[in-house]
């Protein structure tokens, strides 16, 4: 999810529609994406990558826009996902057409693809890698052209007890910036759990494709709470003005038991706040939803909304 400046500016908010699609919804204020302007903006009938579409996320490389998923062969095919590209225009509305795929081993699953910028070291592609007899890890892997990954290597696999609810993972990873600081969210357990949390890499300096370049936060930065269970699989976006910083995640109220990861999940925006210096962000617990709050400063309405999003499932996989 983004915010782009224009006029007017749109949030845009990527979305999935069962096996059929991508979906794409945009609006001028957070609480209009309930029932802002929707469009599916890609679906592809190729076997090699028509099924289970996941975790679509865009990002704008040098001007163009360009949509990141994974997703899996027809039947009787490979039956991994993988991650694959597809090129836009000059805003998110745009049409996308196919560029390629990312990822091509054939002995593992790569899912939750995000870009990431590393001051002084250049861009990069971090995502969930699953390679046959490892855990479920974030890599990280130099992105040489928005359809090309260099050689890529783990920098997060589960470690602490909160990592390992109903299966020990880290998957979808996605960056946060602040002054001059590189974070990276990733979320860790099994998303039907109600521990599923969300976790914080810190990028400590040298090569981030060295695991001893990001250092783990112990405690994960957000868990559930208030009747929100399984809350993870963000993003990160700038207010209109670009002066906050706001997590959007799932959530659900569904008995902490059941099925956490199916399509009742909805989606939950809040700020994320910065000490004095800012260098630790410090993300807001799930908040009740009966909870209101201000919108993102900025906005062309400044009025009280509450944090759901209804029926948008944001992420999906």
């Amino acid at each position: 999810m983004v915010y782009v400046e224009g006029s007017p500016g749109y949030y845009y908010l990527t979305s999935t529609e069962g096996a059929d699609g991508l979906i794409l919804t945009r609006s001028q204020t957070l609480e209009g994406l309930k029932t802002g302007e929707s469009k599916v903006i890609w679906n592809d009938k190729t076997p090699s990558r028509s099924k289970a579409f996941w975790a679509p996320e865009f990002h704008q490389i040098d001007g163009t826009w360009y949509l990141y998923y994974s997703a899996q062969a027809e039947s009787g095919q490979d039956q991994k996902h993988h991650l694959f590209v597809a090129k836009g225009g000059k805003s998110p509305w745009d049409d996308y057409t196919f560029l390629g795929q990312l990822s091509q081993g054939e002995d593992s699953e790569e899912t939750d693809g995000t870009v990431i910028n590393i001051p002084g070291r250049g861009r990069y592609f971090a995502f969930c890698c699953n390679e046959r007899g490892k855990t479920q890890s974030v890599c990280i892997a130099p992105l040489l052209a928005p359809e090309k990954l260099g050689a890529w290597s783990t920098i997060s696999s589960p470690e602490y007890d909160w990592e390992k609810n109903g299966g020990a993972l880290n998957e979808a990873p996605h960056p946060l910036y602040h002054e001059d600081k590189v974070y990276m969210t990733f979320s860790a357990s099994n998303c039907n759990n109600a521990n599923y949390a969300l976790g914080l890499l810190t990028w400590a300096g040298g090569d981030p494709l060295e695991k001893g370049s990001w250092k783990k936060s112990p405690e994960p930065v957000l868990r559930q709470a208030n009747g929100n269970y399984a809350t993870g699989h963000n993003s990160i976006f700038l207010s209109p003005d670009g002066t906050e910083t706001w997590n959007v995640f799932h959530g659900n109220t569904a008995h902490p038991d059941g099925k956490l990861c199916d399509p009742s999940r909805y989606t939950m925006a809040e700020r994320v706040y910065f000490n004095t210096t800012g260098e630790v962000p410090r993300f807001e617990q799930p908040q009740a939803l009966s909870k209101v709050q201000t919108a993102p400063s900025g906005e062309l309405e400044q009025r009280m909304r509450k944090p759901i999003l209804e029926k948008i499932v944001l992420f999906a996989g």
